[in-house]
């Protein structure tokens, strides 16, 4: 039961940062726009599944282990939305 929890409470921390950065309109340009559209989306998926072990046992050591997890994913995530805004 505690797992379930703690997975549907790093998804509830997903989405939150979902909805803080995508953007609400077009504005920026498509690059800027694509770029946080796919860093929302990565830090979803990212938060859901790296966040649960500070669910379980908050502690510094867990939430670095997040920002290891989620830092070269969003790169990569705003760097191929800059692309596919720009080439689109």
């Amino acid at each position: 039961m505690i797992n379930f929890i703690a997975a549907l409470v790093a998804v509830g921390f997903g989405y939150l940062l979902f909805r803080i950065i995508k953007p609400k309109t077009d504005s920026g340009g498509k690059e800027v726009y694509y770029a946080r559209v796919f860093l929302a989306w990565a830090l979803f998926v990212s938060t859901s599944l790296y966040i649960q072990p500070f669910t379980n046992n908050p502690s510094v050591v867990n939430i670095i282990f997040w920002f290891k997890m989620s830092i070269p994913f969003s790169v990569v995530a705003i760097i191929a939305g800059f692309l596919y805004g720009k080439f689109r």
